[in-house]
């Protein structure tokens, strides 16, 4: 399941992935993710909650690896993954690793909240 949108008062993307997400379902939340994004400015940021989310297939993750492209070259600035302690190391080692691919590095936080209060607090770019 996922729930995606933007915020253009604060320029933000909320993304929120949980469960088991098969390919079709990752596809889907990739196209989502993208048209959101296009109603953000140039220097948007994501917010991306991957508590609940569990480690996709490999074939399920492809469409994660395309999209981090697309937001990139769309004009993303950061990245905040918010991450519990139920969060699979596995998830969030293949974000970094398929978000580093691409040219950027994600941060992370352990709430939606936590992860704003950083965006707000601090202006690092999250780009190589």
């Amino acid at each position: 399941m996922f729930e995606i949108s933007a915020d253009r008062a604060t320029n933000r993307l909320y993304i929120d992935i949980t469960g088991n997400v098969d390919r079709e379902e990752m596809e889907d939340a990739a196209d989502k993710t993208l048209s959101e994004a296009e109603k953000l400015r140039d220097g948007f940021d994501i917010i991306n909650d991957l508590s609940g989310f569990q480690p996709p297939s490999p074939e399920a993750a492809e469409p994660i690896k395309v999209a981090q492209g697309e937001l990139q070259e769309m004009g993303l600035s950061r990245t905040v993954r918010v991450i519990d302690d139920d969060t699979s190391p596995v998830v969030v080692n293949a974000f970094e690793r398929r978000s580093r691919d691409v040219g950027y590095s994600g941060e992370q936080a352990d709430s939606v909240d936590a992860a704003e209060t950083l965006l707000e607090e601090t202006s690092e770019s999250g780009f190589d």
